[in-house]
């Protein structure tokens, strides 16, 4: 089973589109300190969030699973979530 949890930080706005279904996609680098890296996540907001904009600067914890894609001939990993938890500050 491919399950992974990574905690970080939202430092930009996401990106949000909707698909033909009328569901709503989220889109955002998640920067991860302890690798200092960043991986992509794609989530389908099923859980309602209202302004992922104020979340900016918040530590979060990704659930979801890796997905492998190919751009410009090169394997870019991407995190499918299905949750998102806010972390306390």
């Amino acid at each position: 089973m491919n399950r992974i949890f990574l905690s970080g930080k939202l430092k930009t706005k996401p990106e949000v589109v909707y698909t033909p279904k009328g569901e709503r996609v989220v889109m955002f680098p998640l920067w991860v300190e302890e690798g200092t890296f960043s991986i992509d996540v794609v989530l389908i907001d099923r859980q309602g969030i209202k302004d992922f904009g104020e979340m900016v600067g918040r530590n979060i914890m990704v659930s979801g699973m890796l997905t492998k894609t190919m751009v410009k001939s090169h394997d870019v990993f991407k995190l499918k979530a299905n949750k998102i938890l806010w972390m306390e500050e």
